[in-house]
């Protein structure tokens, strides 16, 4: 999946954190450990949950499950805060990443974008602070953030020494109810989100191509509209829209709290009560369901670059679905290494692009294999199309995968995924990306399991079954005519 192949989807401080850290505070004390016992720690866990609800603290400890050489703590404050703890003593940094259950498939029609707005508009001013004081504390501690929107959630992420632990929480809280919507704060951020999806969308090929395999794909279903929002429709947000979005979805009993590094659980538990305990439940909001359609659909893009493009799509069930650890193996042995199939079809047999990538981009209603191909100069998305089709139809019919594919492709799979859990904010991002998409870890814990387990007869299987005209979408991103300059005769004159 495409996350999966990401050691970090964020751009990080990494000099920051490189530097020395101070050292870690009262209560959040450090020491190497050897893989945990879980039947050990959820004991423990279970023993502070009940010293917590002796107190009049309404906590729930939901699970404790192996992960890494610990475990991760799954809680639920009274408000309906989901915390996320995992311990790792080795590292004097930690993760604080705040997932939101709303993405832009949450948005109604007609307010597209709102979402992505929300990720800029939570680094303006609260009710007690103003606007750049996150930031500013956190270069002060060494830290860094940042954010991200997608289809099904917005997340914010920050990493520090685990001394500033309590402080960023603080801040983190604050921003999740105390936000101040001034209407001259959500027309400056309004106008810097039109100026980004210009840039990214509307001035750059790639980024049309995506828009116009997104709309194919999907079309009236809640991920048919670009998680940046339409031009019409920003244009006509209003500072009223925005204050109605955040108060329906930025709440405690809509967010999950993910701590990855280096602390005292129960200290830190202490912490989060203290900061987020008395924050408003707030109305739970009713997500969106759907199935997936169906059809092929293809469109021809004239687009203004140096290279012709070509993006093509299957339809495939939810991330957490059962084809889906055959599903990665099929994507990896596709294209994402020097000797997949479109490596050789594409770049270096009879070479016609300098790119070529397979994607599985998971998610809650539905996923797409994509396949994206740069075509070198004076070549044809129509011809890369062909050879693209002709690479799936050998793979279903006289030239199956083989077993050197297979463990190549497991091998790469399983590489990628472990090394975005070496970094606390791959960890919590995963962590994040899970509870919050499919309410569940346990796809996560099994990943490299089910990897292992899969067969030659497995990604035969899906590639039969998925890889289908039915399924599939292309974008052909075409040169677009060259214009031709030439004097405009003035009426009357002589030719």
């Amino acid at each position: 999946m495409k996350w999966r192949l990401l050691v970090a989807l964020l751009a990080l401080n990494h000099a920051a954190l490189a530097a020395e850290p101070r050292a870690a505070g009262k209560g959040h004390a450090m020491q190497l450990h050897k893989p945990m016992d879980v039947q050990a720690a959820e004991a423990a866990a279970r023993a502070r949950e009940t010293t917590y609800q002796q107190n009049g603290v309404k906590l729930r400890l939901r699970s404790v499950l192996p992960f890494g050489a610990g475990v991760v703590e799954h809680w639920q404050l009274a408000n309906g805060l989901q915390v996320v703890l995992a311990v790792d003593t080795q590292v004097p940094v930690v993760a604080v990443q705040s997932w939101l259950s709303v993405g832009s498939a949450d948005e109604v029609a007609g307010k597209t974008g709102l979402a992505h707005l929300f990720e800029h508009m939570m680094f303006k001013s609260t009710q007690t602070r103003p606007a750049g004081t996150l930031d500013r504390v956190l270069e002060q501690m060494g830290g860094s953030a940042n954010a991200a929107t997608s289809l099904d959630y917005t997340f914010f992420q920050e990493t520090v020494p685990s001394d500033h632990v309590a402080a960023v929480l603080e801040m983190e809280a604050d921003r999740l109810v105390n936000l101040d919507l001034t209407a001259a704060a959500f027309r400056s951020e309004l106008s810097v989100v039109r100026n980004e999806r210009r840039e990214v969308v509307d001035n750059d090929p790639d980024g049309q191509i995506d828009e116009t395999m997104s709309e194919l794909a999907w079309g009236a279903h809640p991920y048919g509209h670009p998680v940046i929002g339409t031009e019409k429709d920003l244009a006509g947000l209003t500072v009223t829209d925005a204050r109605q979005f955040y108060q329906t979805h930025y709440a405690a009993g809509q967010t999950l709290l993910v701590l990855v590094g280096g602390f005292d659980p129960g200290a830190l538990l202490t912490e989060i009560i203290q900061y987020y305990g008395n924050l408003p439940q707030g109305v739970a909001s009713q997500r969106p369901t759907a199935t997936l359609p169906t059809g092929a659909a293809q469109r021809a893009l004239a687009i203004d670059a140096g290279a012709e493009r070509l993006a093509v799509a299957w339809r495939l069930p939810p991330g957490d679905h059962a084809d889906m650890a055959a599903l990665d193996v099929l994507t990896e042995m596709l294209a994402n290494g020097d000797s997949t199939r479109l490596a050789h079809a594409l770049l270096y047999d009879k070479p016609i692009a300098s790119h070529a990538s397979a994607d599985l981009n998971d998610s809650r209603l539905g996923s797409l294999l994509q396949i994206h191909v740069t075509l070198l100069p004076g070549q044809l998305a129509k011809e890369a199309l062909a050879r693209v089709d002709a690479t799936i139809k050998a793979l279903n019919g006289a030239e199956p995968m083989t077993a050197a594919e297979l463990g190549a492709a497991k091998n790469r799979l399983k590489m990628a995924h472990f090394s975005a859990l070496t970094s606390v904010d791959g960890r919590a991002e995963q962590l994040g990306h899970f509870l919050t998409g499919y309410g569940s870890l346990q796809p996560l814990l099994r990943f490299s399991t089910d990897v292992e387990a899969v067969t030659v007869a497995d990604v035969q299987r899906v590639a039969a079954k998925y890889l289908v005209a039915d399924r599939r979408i292309v974008v052909l991103g075409e040169m677009a005519p060259p214009k031709i300059a030439g004097k405009r005769r003035a009426r009357g004159s002589k030719g």
